[in-house]
C-alpha cells in the first residue's frame, strides 16, 4: 500500500489546494497521484492531508484510513517517478529525507499506530529508532507556480507512457514530428490544423476535438473528451485536463478538468482549477513592464516568486466577466465572480463579487446553485460533498 501525504506547506499551492489534495494537482500529462501509482507499481492508495480536505474525500469514497499494513508513505508534492522510486533503501522500515523534508517513509502497523493520524500533517520526527537516510535525488515542489515552470519536461516523460494513437487526422491538417505526436481513440483533427511536435511531444487523450485551423505547440498535453475551438493558439509547456473547452491563445499553463477558456484572449504562465470559467476577451499580463520578478499574495502572504513570467492562480469555481483584464501573479479564490472595468486586485478572496477594492461577497446559496447548475450541463451531479465543501470554504473565508 502507498500513502500519499500532505505536509505544512499546503498553503504555497493555494488557491487550488484549497478544494484539492496535493496528490490531485495535474503537472505534465497525469497527476502527482498517477505519477506514484506507475512508479510503485501499487494501486492500493489512502491519503493523508487537511482534516477538512479528508472529510471530503473520505464522501467521496476516497480510502482516508490509517493502515494496517506495512506502507510506503510519499510526500504529496513530490512528481515520483521509477527512477526515484529506485534510491529507496532496501529495508524494511526507514525515513527520507531532502533537506529536513521528509519525501517518503516506509513503515510496519506497529509504527504507523504510533502516528496522530486527526493531525493535518504526520509528524514522522516522533518516531524513534527508524532509519534515516538522505534522498538529495528528490525534488519536491515548493510552489504552485513550480507545476507550471515544470510542466514541459513532465509532459516530454509521459510521452512514452501515452497509449498508441488511434485517432483521425484529416485531409488538410498538418502533423510536424509525427513520431512525437500521439492521438487518442475516438480523437479528430481537423482541416487546417498544425500540430508541431519539433520542440516537445504533443499528447492527445482519447475523444478530443481540435476544431479547424487550431495551432498546437508541443511540449502539450489535452486531456480526455475536451475540445479546443476553432483557430485556438496553444503553445508549447500547456496541459489541459479532461472535458474542458479552450480557445485563444494559451501559453505555458496548466488548466484542471472541466474549466472553459472558449473565446479570444490570453491566458499565460497560469494554473486553473476545475470549472473555470473566463469570459470572452479575459487577458492574463505574465511579464511586468520592468521585467521584474512578479510578487504574489497567497492566503494573506505576500512572496516574491523570483519569477519574471507569471500569470494568474485560479481556484476551483471561479469566474470572470468579459472583457476581464488580470494583472501579472494574480491570485484568485474559490468560486468567485470577476466583472468590471480596469484591473481587478491582485488578490481576490474566495466568493468575491466584482473583485474591486471591497468587493461584496458572492451569497452562499447562490454559488451552490450555480456550481450545481454548472455540473448539470456536463452531466456530473454536484453532491453533498461538494457543497458541504463549499459551506466550509465558505465560512473560513470570512
Amino acid at each position: 500500500m502507498i500513502c500519499l501525504f500532505e505536509d505544512h506547506l499546503t498553503g504555497n499551492f493555494y488557491p487550488v489546494s484549497l478544494t484539492h489534495h496535493l496528490s490531485d494537482l495535474l503537472v505534465g500529462a497525469r497527476t502527482l497521484r498517477a505519477r506514484a501509482m506507475r512508479a510503485t507499481g501499487d494501486h492500493d492508495v489512502t491519503i493523508h492531508g487537511r482534516a477538512y480536505i479528508r472529510e471530503y474525500y473520505a464522501a467521496a469514497r476516497e480510502n482516508v484510513e490509517r493502515p494496517i499494513v506495512p506502507t510506503t508513505f510519499l510526500n504529496a508534492r513530490v512528481p515520483f517517478n521509477g527512477a526515484l522510486i529506485d534510491h529507496f533503501p532496501d529495508q524494511p522500515e526507514w525515513i527520507a529525507r531532502r533537506d529536513g523534508v521528509t519525501i517518503a517513509a516506509r513503515l510496519l502497523p506497529e509504527t504507523i499506530a504510533a502516528l496522530d493520524w486527526d493531525a493535518d500533517a504526520l509528524d514522522f520526527s516522533a518516531l524513534d529508532g527508524i532509519p534515516v537516510v538522505d534522498l538529495a535525488v528528490a525534488a519536491p515542489y515548493e510552489y504552485l507556480w513550480d507545476l507550471i515552470y515544470d510542466n514541459g519536461a513532465r509532459i516530454a516523460e509521459d510521452f512514452p507512457l501515452a497509449s498508441s494513437s488511434g485517432g483521425t487526422v484529416m485531409n488538410g491538417a498538418h502533423c510536424i514530428a509525427g513520431e512525437r505526436i500521439v492521438i487518442g481513440e475516438g480523437s479528430v483533427v481537423k482541416p487546417g490544423c498544425v500540430i508541431d511536435a519539433s520542440h516537445g511531444p504533443v499528447i492527445i487523450g482519447r475523444d478530443v476535438e481540435v476544431m479547424p485551423n487550431a495551432v498546437i505547440e508541443g511540449p502539450c498535453s489535452i486531456g480526455e473528451g475536451s475540445r479546443i475551438k476553432i483557430g485556438a493558439k496553444i503553445y508549447e509547456g500547456t496541459s489541459i485536463g479532461p472535458h474542458c473547452k479552450v480557445g485563444g491563445e494559451v501559453e505555458n499553463s496548466i488548466i484542471l478538468g472541466y474549466s472553459n477558456k472558449q473565446h479570444d484572449g490570453f491566458l499565460g504562465h497560469s494554473y486553473l482549477g476545475c470549472w473555470v470559467n473566463l469570459g470572452a476577451d479575459t487577458n492574463t499580463s505574465d511579464l511586468k513592464n520592468n521585467y521584474g520578478t512578479i510578487r504574489v499574495v497567497l492566503d494573506g502572504m505576500q512572496i516574491d516568486t523570483g519569477r519574471m513570467f507569471l500569470g494568474s492562480l485560479i481556484g476551483d469555481q471561479s469566474k470572470t466577466g468579459i472583457n476581464t483584464m488580470l494583472n501579472t501573479g494574480t491570485v484568485i479564490g474559490v468560486a468567485a465572480n470577476i466583472f468590471g472595468g480596469g484591473f481587478p486586485e491582485k488578490s481576490i478572496p474566495s466568493f468575491a463579487w466584482g473583485g474591486f477594492g471591497e468587493a461584496e461577497r458572492f451569497r452562499l446559496e447562490d454559488a451552490i446553485e450555480l456550481s450545481r447548475r454548472v455540473a448539470a450541463r456536463r452531466g456530473i451531479m454536484f453532491g453533498p460533498a461538494n457543497e458541504t465543501l463549499l459551506r466550509y470554504l465558505y465560512e473560513r473565508s470570512r
